[in-house]
């Protein structure tokens, strides 16, 4: 052990000598690092994200298509849904988006009732502040802390929207939060006879119907049944949903980690060629070494040691600018690769969701090529003879 510490002593002596290279490759290594930890904590972070959303989902989404664009849905539907046998619980939906020109961003805004949310949403919104709209009371909505944050609204404000020809005003009574970014960075909850007044959706009518089955994998079976009787429904399946952004995640993931290949490739080469550079005063040195006693193993133990602090440096110091441009930065540029056209108003806060292997391996694509590659040219010069090495021999 005392052997390996005055090794390590030693190294970063060097690293301190020769303090330009060090520097330039350390750069180097956490632009490389930056820039595939960046990719990877985005695409954990969304994946995490979906899935916590999507156990509130329906087992069934079904919707009506006209022309090709969603309609509402008559009362005719909900009946022959849950007529359908595996079914157990049939809920249509009010819920919209709202186009606010002066924020150039949408609102959505989703009809609840407290006493029937479904059982996932139930635990997961928390009113964190003020109170849950009353039953009969249609202007009061409660909103969500991050929406709420963004626009600088508190509760007891409102709000006046134009709806129609005319202009409706909300009371913001409550602000709630949840383990999911997604239901509060946009959302407005109102009464379903709220919802319905401010999206102007007849009454009998519904935005869409969420369907609860006796046995969620059968799903496929019951979505079946209700296309064959209902021909102009559009049937979403939560669990295909799943494998669907997944596959999503993983193939946008991946196509940006292999666009990082070539930064990987050219740091490699830069690293290369710095490091078989060895310059006279470091062949002067390696000769003092030799002749004072050092073994090659020994010089090759402190280039691995001097290597292994400067390439974990690098990556450290990698890890921790991607996890503040992505977490705190909101990964500006990156998120609309993986986010895809359409973006949530405001920005999403993101949680970290990578797991410790994951940064290990990434850390290892980084560091072990690097320190692979500098104990070749410390090989070369450590086999020389000490005497040449001290007169300058190549």
């Amino acid at each position: 052990m005392k052997r390996h510490l005055a090794l390590i002593r030693f190294a970063l002596g060097s690293s301190r000598r020769r303090a330009g290279r060090t520097v330039s490759l350390g750069v180097a290594l956490a632009l490389v690092t930056f820039g595939f930890a960046a990719v990877l904590f985005l695409t954990e972070a969304l994946r995490r994200e979906f899935h916590l959303g999507a156990q509130g989902l329906p087992d069934l989404t079904v919707q009506r298509l006209v022309a090709g664009r969603p309609a509402l849905i008559g009362e005719d539907w909900t009946q022959a849904i849950a007529g359908i046998a595996g079914v157990t619980r049939v809920e249509p939906r009010v819920w919209g988006y709202y186009f606010v020109p002066a924020l150039a961003g949408n609102f959505t805004v989703v009809g609840v009732e407290a006493d029937s949310l479904p059982d996932a949403a139930e635990r997961e919104l928390v009113v964190g502040e003020g109170r849950f709209f009353a039953a009969d009371a249609p202007d009061e909505v409660v909103m969500g802390e991050a929406l709420a944050d963004y626009l600088g609204l508190s509760v007891g404000d409102a709000i006046e929207l134009p709806v129609g020809r005319g202009r409706k005003r909300l009371e913001i009574v409550g602000l709630f939060r949840a383990s999911v970014a997604l239901w509060t960075a946009d959302v407005l909850l109102m009464s379903t006879a709220g919802a319905r007044a401010f999206l102007q959706v007849p009454t009998g009518s519904a935005t869409d119907v969420a369907v609860r089955l006796s046995t969620p994998d059968e799903a496929t079976v019951a979505a079946r049944k209700i296309a064959d009787l209902l021909p102009d429904a559009r049937i979403l399946d939560r669990q295909l949903m799943n494998r669907g952004y997944d596959l999503t995640f993983d193939t946008r993931g991946g196509i940006l980690g292999a666009m990082l290949l070539p930064a990987l490739v050219a740091f490699l080469v830069l690293a290369w060629d710095r490091l078989t550079g060895v310059g006279p005063g470091e062949r002067r040195e390696i000769g003092a070494l030799k002749a004072m006693g050092w073994q090659t193993s020994d010089v090759l133990l402190a280039r691995l040691w001097e290597n292994l602090v400067l390439s974990f440096q690098g990556a450290l110091v990698g890890l921790i600018a991607a996890y503040l441009y992505v977490f705190h930065a909101h990964a500006p540029g990156l998120a609309d690769v993986l986010l895809g056209w359409s973006s949530l108003y405001p920005a999403l806060q993101l949680a970290p969701a990578v797991t410790g292997g994951q940064l290990l391996a990434l850390t290892c694509l980084v560091v072990l090529p690097f320190v692979a590659l500098s104990l070749v040219p410390a090989w070369r010069a450590a086999t020389l003879d000490p005497l040449g090495l001290l007169r300058g021999a190549t």
